[in-house]
């Protein structure tokens, strides 16, 4: 079985729901106060079907997450969101707002709310996560040293309202759990130190043997996942490149 297939995403979620793990949409939830807890996110960073997939595997293991998407015309597919929806999964904004107007405050929230009601004709939106571009020198969660995104009706900032020193976090930027030399952005903020693993199997690994953090958030990237050989090589390949790219620009910004 290969990594990042569909079948090592399913094996990954079916073994947490073996150990009694909950897993659920974001931290509103009245099942925050259990112990072996999972809040499960996706970045619909590119090809929603492959959200669409991943969706249908969730729902499959009676578990529910939330669907972070670009505005993007190309991204935020109408027809694969309301299917998402119909999963019983949740839809947050995952805004590039500042980035997008090259760190102008005033255009970025002014687009954050144009964008924020265009993507709520889909969904009632309470939930938002910044995109990281590692390109950019601006970091789209700046924008909330300025506004406040409560204002918006937004309830949660899935980066900024959570307790890292209580939930690990680990994400699959880069295509490798363990990938910080490649990750410019995606981080939180933690004084705790939690157990890191590199390959999905690992993570499988830990919770069998029930060395697995009793909480965490866990970011997918569903265009990363496929059982399909080819697209599953392309996004290897591309990946890899992308990698070195990111490498040397957070070997820079250090």
């Amino acid at each position: 079985m290969l990594d990042y297939s569909i079948q090592a995403y399913k094996l990954l979620f079916s073994t947490l729901v073996s150990k009694e793990y909950s897993v659920i949409a974001n931290d509103n939830s009245d099942e925050t106060q259990k112990q072996n807890l999972i809040i499960l996110r996706h970045d619909i960073d590119a090809k929603p079907l492959k959200a669409l997939a991943i969706a249908k595997v969730e729902n499959s293991l009676d578990i529910i997450s939330t669907y972070f998407f670009k505005i993007n015309p190309t991204i935020l597919n109408p027809q694969i969101v309301k299917q998402i929806i119909s999963l019983n999964h949740c839809i947050g904004y995952h805004y590039e707002d500042l980035v997008r107007n090259h760190g102008n405050f005033s255009k970025a929230i002014s687009d954050f709310e144009k964008n924020l009601d265009n993507i709520r004709k889909l969904y009632p939106v309470t939930t938002i996560c910044a995109d990281g571009d590692p390109l950019s020198k601006y970091n789209n969660l700046w924008l909330w040293d300025k506004y406040d995104y409560k204002r918006f009706g937004i309830e949660s900032e899935i980066s900024l309202d959570i307790d890292y020193n209580e939930y690990a976090y680990y994400t699959d930027t880069g295509r490798s759990w363990d990938g910080d030399k490649y990750n410019v952005w995606d981080h939180v903020k933690t004084n705790k130190i939690f157990p890191q693993f590199h390959s999905t199997f690992d993570i499988i690994d830990a919770v069998e043997k029930g060395v697995f953090p009793e909480k965490a958030v866990i970011n997918i990237h569903p265009q990363r996942w496929t059982d399909n050989i080819l697209d599953w090589t392309k996004e290897l390949i591309f990946q890899k490149i992308k990698n070195n790219g990111k490498y040397l620009i957070v070997k820079f910004r250090k």
